[in-house]
């Protein structure tokens, strides 16, 4: 029942995707985004679409461009339901982009890295973040949140990583923990999709123990949480506002 829904979301939401949340997202680091261009404050120009051929999920996940990043609508501040079959708002990235934001390399990227406090249980700890863009303050702010959470939340924020330079498992994707602009919790007790299943097109039963006190005020921030999509990573919370503003997919006019 789930993937002729998933066929004509996918054929329509293209369709919906505004490139002004791109500019309206990241103001102080974006110039100008239209239908053609995204262009950033440091110089760099990046194409909004691409002429890549991506008939395919695996296509789309391996070869998303600007465009399809805002394919799919993210809920933020949506009940906890299973995500349509190969729903993933902000899984389908174009990497260029994360490096004009971040660093174009490894190299880079630790220049801009910052460490923050991370409350926990028995004290706190320091975690490289990306300063650029003030996510850093962003993810302090969510910690300092979440530590006045009862103990029973709390207890999902323990255990937190963030920056790691590597592929996504399986892929010759870049994390976004390679940016520094991504948080693990509880990565022995939450669930992950590839737990369930190997392919990427495979039927996967949603899990998630993550509670949504603690993904509403990540979402409040910025940041989009990996249990909202199909390809289920529930410790996982990135940094992406292009998602979250009010008018990323309204149509383009």
């Amino acid at each position: 029942m789930l993937k002729p829904f998933y066929s004509f979301f996918i054929a329509t939401t293209a369709l919906m995707a505004n490139p002004n949340c791109y500019s309206l997202a990241y103001p102080d680091l974006i110039k100008s985004a239209d239908k053609t261009t995204i262009v950033f404050k440091n110089g760099i120009s990046l194409p909004y679409k691409t002429t890549d051929s991506r008939t395919s999920w695996d296509d789309k996940i391996n070869h998303a461009d600007l465009e399809m990043q805002l394919s799919q609508m993210y809920d933020a501040g949506g009940i906890q339901t299973p995500p349509a079959y190969l729903f993933d708002p902000g899984r389908l990235r174009y990497q260029p982009f994360f490096q004009a934001l971040y660093g174009k390399d490894q190299k880079e990227i630790e220049k801009n890295l910052v460490r923050i406090n991370w409350p926990t249980l028995k004290g706190s700890v320091k975690l490289p973040v990306n300063r650029v863009g003030d996510v850093d303050k962003k993810l302090f702010a969510i910690g300092q949140e979440i530590s006045k959470l009862p103990k029973s939340d709390r207890i999902w924020a323990e255990g937190a990583t963030t920056y790691c330079y590597r592929v996504i498992k399986d892929t010759n994707r870049l994390s976004m923990h390679s940016f520094g602009i991504a948080i693990d919790l509880a990565p022995d007790t939450t669930q992950y999709w590839k737990n369930e299943a190997p392919n990427e097109t495979d039927n996967i039963g949603y899990k998630n123990t993550m509670p949504l006190s603690i993904v509403r005020i990540f979402e409040k921030h910025g940041f989009i949480w990996g249990g909202r999509w199909y390809h289920y990573d529930t410790m996982h919370f990135e940094y992406r506002p292009e998602l979250l503003i009010p008018s990323c997919n309204e149509t383009s006019k």
